[in-house]
C-alpha cells in the first residue's frame, strides 16, 4: 500500500499544472491590448499562437512601453535562456482579442480551451437584438460572453472550471468590457430563480464513454444531459426568450434525426428551431473524436475506437446527430417545434436568418388556411437559384444554407416577387406569360411557399 501511494505521489508531482490567470491593471490591459492591435504580428504569432520563443531584445521592443519584467512576474510571459515564451495562447475573434491556453494542458482537469469551429459556429448562430440580460452556460475563455456583452445591459457567464472564470473576467478587462459577472457552479445552479432574454451555451455534448477531457465530454451515460438540458432550459427564459445551445443527440438508424429531441421538448413552452447537420454511424463518430491527440499512437488509437464502439454497442447507440437547437419561450400559445438538415458550412452570421424563420413560422401558425397567402405581399430574402431550367433549387446565400427544390413554376412565381405586388397577382402575371391556368399554378405552387416560409427564404410584409 506505502509503495502505491508512493508511485501516485510521484506521478502526482510530475504532472504539469496549467498556469494561474494573469494579473493586470487597467492600464496594462489597456497597453497591451494595443500593442495585439497594432504591431509586429509575426512575433504575436510566434509568441501566441505557436507558443514559441522570441529573443529578449525583440520582446522589448514589442512589449514597449509595457515592461517586460512586468509582465513575466505577472503570469503572462515567462522568460528561458534570453528568450521569452508565452503561458497563453492567444486569438483575435470579431474584434476582440482573447486568451486561452495552449493544447499542452489539455490533460489538466482546469483547461480552457481554445475558440474552434464550435464556439465560433454558436456565435454565428447567435441571436443578436438588444436585451436587458444574457446568460452564457458554461463560458471557457469567454467568447459568448464578450459577443453577447456587446447587445446585452448583463451578461452573466458561468462554468465548473473557476479557471475558465477568471480567464474570461481577463478577457474582458482586456477588451475594456465591464457589464459580464460571472458565477461558479454546475449548470443552471449559479442562476437558480433568474430569468434571461438569452441563453447561449456550448457545453460538452461529446457522447464518449471517456471522462478524460471535461471541457468535451458529457456528464452522464448517452445522450441523457443533451435532454435533461432541454427540459431545464424553459425555466430560465423570459418570455418571448431565446436559448441557443450546441448538442449532439442519439437517434435509431431509421428513425427521423428530429424525433428525440423533438420528444424531449414536447409540453416544454417552448418553439424550437432544430438544426441537424449530419448523423454519424459511431465507428465514424469516434474516429472523428479519438483521433485527436491520438496520431502518433496508432495502436493506441485502434484501441480507443475499439472500446469506444464496444460501449456504443452495449448502449445500443446506432446513429450520433450532431447539431444546434433555438428555443423560444412561448407559454401563451400553442408551441410549434421545426427542424431542417444543413450540411453546408455556415456563411456569415444567421442570427437575423433565425428570428426571420421564427417570425414566419409564427406567421403561418395564425393561417387557418395556405390559401390566405395569396392576399399577401411577399419579398425573397437574401435567396437565389442554382440546378437546371427545368430542375431549379432555391437556396440562401448567407448563414444558414438551406436548399429547396422546386418546380419551375415556383421559380417564376418568386421572381415576380418585389415587395409590391400579392402573391395571388405574380401567379396572374406568370399565367399570363405561360399559358398556364392560373388554378393550375396556384395548385403547384402553394405548398413550395409554405416551405420557403418555413424557411425564411420568402418573407410577408404582414410578418
Amino acid at each position: 500500500m506505502k509503495i502505491l501511494e508512493f508511485l501516485e505521489r510521484a506521478v502526482s508531482l510530475r504532472r504539469r499544472h496549467a498556469p494561474p490567470i494573469p494579473k493586470l491593471d487597467a492600464s496594462e490591459s489597456k497597453s497591451l491590448r494595443q500593442i495585439f492591435e497594432a504591431n509586429d504580428r509575426e512575433a504575436l504569432q510566434i509568441l501566441f499562437r505557436r507558443g514559441l520563443f522570441v529573443g529578449l531584445d525583440r520582446a522589448c521592443k514589442l512589449f514597449h512601453p509595457l515592461d517586460l519584467n512586468r509582465l513575466i512576474d505577472s503570469g503572462l510571459l515567462s522568460e528561458e535562456n534570453r528568450g521569452i515564451k508565452s503561458h497563453f495562447q492567444a486569438q483575435l475573434y470579431n474584434d476582440l482579442i482573447f486568451l486561452s491556453d495552449f493544447f499542452r494542458w489539455e490533460s489538466d482537469q482546469d483547461f480552457v480551451l481554445p475558440i474552434g469551429p464550435a464556439g465560433k459556429y454558436l456565435a454565428l448562430l447567435t441571436i443578436r437584438r438588444q436585451v436587458e440580460s444574457t446568460l452564457d452556460l458554461g463560458c471557457g475563455c469567454g467568447i459568448q460572453s464578450l459577443l453577447a456583452a456587446r447587445h446585452s445591459k448583463r451578461v452573466i457567464a458561468t462554468d465548473i472550471n473557476p479557471r475558465a472564470l477568471a480567464l474570461t473576467r481577463f478577457n474582458a478587462e482586456l477588451n475594456d468590457i465591464h457589464n459580464i459577472e460571472t458565477h461558479h457552479g454546475s449548470y443552471f445552479e449559479p442562476v437558480k430563480g433568474q430569468y434571461f432574454d438569452l441563453i447561449v451555451a456550448n457545453l460538452p455534448y461529446v457522447i464518449t464513454p471517456e471522462k478524460r477531457l471535461v471541457y468535451r465530454t458529457v456528464d452522464q451515460p448517452g445522450d441523457a444531459s443533451t435532454h435533461e438540458r432541454l427540459k431545464e432550459i424553459p425555466a430560465y427564459l423570459k418570455e418571448g426568450g431565446f436559448a441557443q445551445i450546441l448538442i449532439n443527440w442519439v437517434h435509431e438508424k431509421n428513425q427521423d434525426p428530429s424525433e428525440p429531441i423533438r420528444h424531449t421538448i414536447e409540453g416544454g413552452n417552448v418553439n424550437a428551431w432544430l438544426i441537424h447537420n449530419a448523423s454519424k454511424q459511431p465507428l465514424e463518430y469516434a474516429r472523428m473524436w479519438v483521433k485527436h491527440g491520438n496520431r502518433s499512437y496508432p495502436r493506441k488509437l485502434q484501441k480507443t475506437e475499439q472500446n469506444w464502439l464496444r460501449w456504443y454497442r452495449g448502449h445500443h447507440i446506432e446513429q450520433i446527430a450532431l447539431g444546434a437547437i433555438t428555443l423560444q419561450r412561448r407559454s401563451s400559445q400553442r408551441s410549434w417545434f421545426c427542424s431542417a438538415t444543413v450540411n453546408r458550412m455556415l456563411e456569415g452570421a444567421a442570427g437575423d436568418q433565425l428570428l426571420r424563420l421564427f417570425a414566419g413560422q409564427d406567421y403561418l401558425d395564425r393561417m387557418a388556411n395556405p390559401e390566405f397567402l395569396l392576399n399577401e405581399i411577399f419579398t425573397l430574402v437574401e435567396s437565389d437559384f442554382s440546378g437546371t431550367e427545368k430542375l431549379p433549387v432555391a437556396y440562401t446565400r448567407h448563414g444558414l444554407r438551406f436548399e429547396l427544390s422546386i418546380s419551375a413554376v415556383s421559380k417564376a412565381v418568386l421572381q415576380k416577387l418585389d415587395g409590391k405586388i400579392t402573391f395571388e397577382k405574380a401567379i396572374q402575371a406568370v399565367s399570363r406569360n405561360s399559358g398556364m391556368e392560373a388554378k393550375q399554378i396556384q395548385y403547384e405552387v402553394l405548398e413550395t411557399f409554405v416551405d420557403l416560409l418555413k424557411l425564411g427564404m420568402i418573407c410577408p410584409q404582414a410578418a
